[in-house]
């Protein structure tokens, strides 16, 4: 039954259009992913550019922050303050750190100078406070005269100074006295030098107690020029009194300039740096401003156009996608009602399949039967006085029968091997001896043509496991093909067993000097039917052309290979190569088929159940010989109750019969109540050969059984197994 191929191609329309549509799915989504990536990047590129903004924000508080510390710091010497003013600077610094590297990447350094004016600024602030200090200590001990006072006048000072007045002053003791060595300094003596930088140096100190107050007369002679001398000296002291302070508060004021010098200087540095960082990081702000409003308008362009892709990407998967879905619907549907009408189609096939196999089963029984009884006869016309002629006859009889049988045979395994139901044995054999018997069975036909046939087995001679009766068949095709093509020459075979640990390959040669196979035709020559027919219509060679058909397939499932090669008009060469385990028994006791089998003489009493009348006279006649008692029962019926009647030692019987057939009749006596009738054995005459068949006959009980058609001898050493 022949197929349409039309679902095929709807099924691969179907998931063409199915992988399409997963195409389009994954596409879409992968253009999404990275549209959504882009928004991602364009929205986190707006996030980041808000951090240059806020870190100047934050630098300009901290410069604030670090002004108002130093201020306070200047007032009140709190070292909190100096220590909140250098951690101010230092953050102050951390952060034009950061906005420098923020800035590179926009346009170079904006920010060294600006760090490098915070150290110097603070280093100037450094000195100033210590300069400050050390003149407010000054003024602190300068204020404690109460002898020296300054007013401003302008820039200049006037100093009251020292005047002796007459009368106004008594000398009680007068103590003059030389100290060589280094002065002790006192407090300003200390500032001066710490601020000046003078050296130590010798000098003289004098003692002078004056009181105050009105003299007492004194003589005018000597005593007054005493009182001279004192009065000049008191003068002196005062002068040089006048002159220390002058330089001191001169050196004061100097001080007092620098200071006011160092704090203008230090104003402006703060200044210029305030407005110097100012103007750095407005510069920065702005930069940052317009690079956020670029790179907002830039994101703002990527966000509309990754929309727009996405928007446009959608709306084409939409109209790419329901027209693809609409169309994978109509043909899916189509495909499952074509897959519905394969399924229909294959279930009639497998349907006809197995009525094609019961047909066959039943069509072999119906050849067999009369075939059995053809060859059957025509083994017990042999047994005859014969005159020439009616050998001649004879002979073409059981030729044509044989052909027949062979036909018949061929057809059947063909069916089994196409349906997969072909079953094969595993039993120990000897191939060199199952090929001798098939070389025995050809001599006749060989001789006949006056062609040779030889046999020659190369290499260890090996018991291997497997099917023999397949085996058989396989050089039974290939040694008749051989000789039916050949007309003069020879026939040889060649067989080998190369062994490989616990397995072995059989390898068979076959080799003619026949007509040949042209070279375009080897490769159809194992097809069904295919036969190579001799130029001469007149040489005409019967067959079926499935022969070498049978032969592959059985090769092919026995798991070997078979090749040919052949030159036209020179002969062919067949080759089979057939796997087999090794048998562990290499042993194997042969039963010589030569010696004639009999059976016992024991009054022997066999029921045949047969509703074929030329089926019983050849059984009948096949025991004529032996004395056997036969009894015959039409159908199962007839035959059950005639073993309930009377006793017999074995039950040939036919598998389909009327009213009852062979497996019925089987269930019946191995259902009897008599244990005798229970265990008889019943063997089971039948051309079907199908393994469902054997199973059949298995489950029903039955004890053996003959395939049709069969030889006397088959059928004698199977009654004697059994009833032995």
């Amino acid at each position: 039954m022949k197929i349409s191929t039309r679902p095929n191609v709807l099924a691969t329309m179907a998931i063409a259009l199915l992988i399409l549509m997963a195409a389009a799915t994954i596409l879409s989504l992968v253009i999404r992913h990275r549209q959504k990536n882009e928004i991602n990047g364009a929205l986190a590129i707006l996030e980041r550019n808000n951090l240059p903004l806020m870190k100047v924000e934050q630098t300009l508080g901290t410069l604030f922050n670090a002004e108002i510390e130093f201020r306070e710091y200047t007032i009140s010497y709190d070292k909190i303050h100096l220590k909140k003013y250098h951690e101010h600077i230092n953050h102050l610094v951390t952060n034009i750190d950061t906005l420098q590297q923020i800035a590179i990447t926009f346009n170079g350094d904006g920010s060294g100078k600006a760090i490098e004016t915070l150290r110097e600024r603070e280093k100037q602030a450094v000195n100033y406070l210590r300069l400050k200090r050390l003149t407010d200590s000054l003024m602190v001990v300068a204020l404690s005269f109460d002898s020296v006072s300054y007013t401003h006048m302008g820039d200049n000072f006037y100093l009251r100074k020292f005047k002796p007045s007459p009368g106004s002053l008594s000398i009680d003791t007068l103590d003059y006295s030389m100290i060589s060595g280094k002065r002790k300094k006192g407090l300003l003596g200390k500032i001066k030098t710490f601020l000046v930088g003078e050296e130590e140096k010798t000098t003289s100190n004098t003692k002078v107690v004056v009181k105050s107050g009105t003299p007492e007369e004194e003589p005018q002679s000597e005593e007054s020029d005493s009182a001279f001398s004192l009065k000049w000296f008191a003068t002196n002291i005062i002068e040089k009194t006048n002159r220390h302070y002058q330089i001191q508060l001169k050196k004061q004021l100097e001080k007092r300039n620098e200071l006011r010098n160092q704090e203008l200087k230090l104003v402006k540095l703060n200044n210029n740096l305030i407005n110097e960082i100012k103007a750095i990081l407005n510069t920065f702000k702005q930069l940052s401003q317009e690079t956020q409003a670029q790179y907002q308008i830039r994101s703002s362009r990527t966000i509309a156009r990754s929309s727009t892709i996405l928007q446009r990407t959608l709306l084409m998967i939409i109209l790419i996608s329901f027209p693809l879905a609409v169309f994978t619907i109509i043909m899916l549907r189509r495909n499952q009602i074509y897959q519905q009408r394969i399924l229909e189609s294959k279930q009639q096939a497998l349907y006809q399949a197995e009525e094609k196999s019961r047909f066959l089963s039943y069509m072999s029984h119906e050849f067999r039967t009369p075939l059995a009884s053809v060859i059957g006869f025509a083994e017990q016309i042999e047994q005859t006085p014969l005159n020439h002629d009616q050998k001649n006859y004879l002979s073409g009889l059981m030729s044509s029968s044989e052909m027949l049988l062979a036909t018949v045979n061929d057809i059947l395994d063909l069916s089994k091997l196409d349906a997969g139901k072909m079953s094969f044995l595993t039993n120990p054999f000897r191939p060199e001896e199952a090929i001798q018997q098939v070389m025995k069975s050809f001599k006749k036909m060989a001789s006949d043509k006056s062609i040779g046939l030889t046999y020659k087995h190369e290499g260890k001679v090996l018991t291997l496991l497997g099917d023999e009766i397949r085996l058989k068949q396989v050089l039974n095709n290939l040694v008749s093909n051989a000789i039916k093509y050949t007309t003069k020459g020879n026939v040889d075979i060649v067989s080998r067993i190369i062994e490989n640990r616990d397995n072995a390959e059989l390898r068979v040669e076959v080799t003619d000097t026949g007509i040949g196979i042209d070279p375009e035709k080897i490769g159809k020559i194992f097809d069904e039917y295919s036969r190579v027919h001799p130029e001469n219509p007149e040489k005409w060679i019967i067959g079926t052309g499935l022969g070498l058909a049978v032969t592959k397939k059985l090769v092919d499932q026995m798991g070997g290979q078979v090749t040919v090669a052949s030159r036209k008009g020179k002969g062919s060469v067949f080759s089979i190569i057939i796997p087999y385990p090794v048998s562990k028994i290499q042993q194997i006791k042969l039963t010589p088929r030569e010696k004639e089998i009999s059976l016992p003489d024991c009054n022997i009493r066999i029921l045949v159940a047969d509703d074929n009348y030329f089926n019983v006279v050849l059984l009948q006649s096949i025991f004529k010989r032996d004395n056997v008692i036969i009894d015959v029962a039409e159908n199962g019926v007839d035959a059950l109750e005639k073993l309930n009647s009377g006793r017999y030692n074995i039950l040939l019987s036919d598998m389909y019969m009327p009213e009852m057939d062979g497996l019925e009749l089987t269930r019946q006596i191995r259902k009897n109540a008599s244990e005798e009738l229970k265990n008889l054995p019943v063997i089971m005459l039948t051309g079907n050969i199908s393994p469902e068949a054997g199973e059949q006959m298995g489950t029903a009980g039955v004890s053996d059984f003959l395939i049709k058609p069969f030889q006397r001898r088959d059928l004698i050493e199977i009654v004697c197994k059994h009833l032995s």
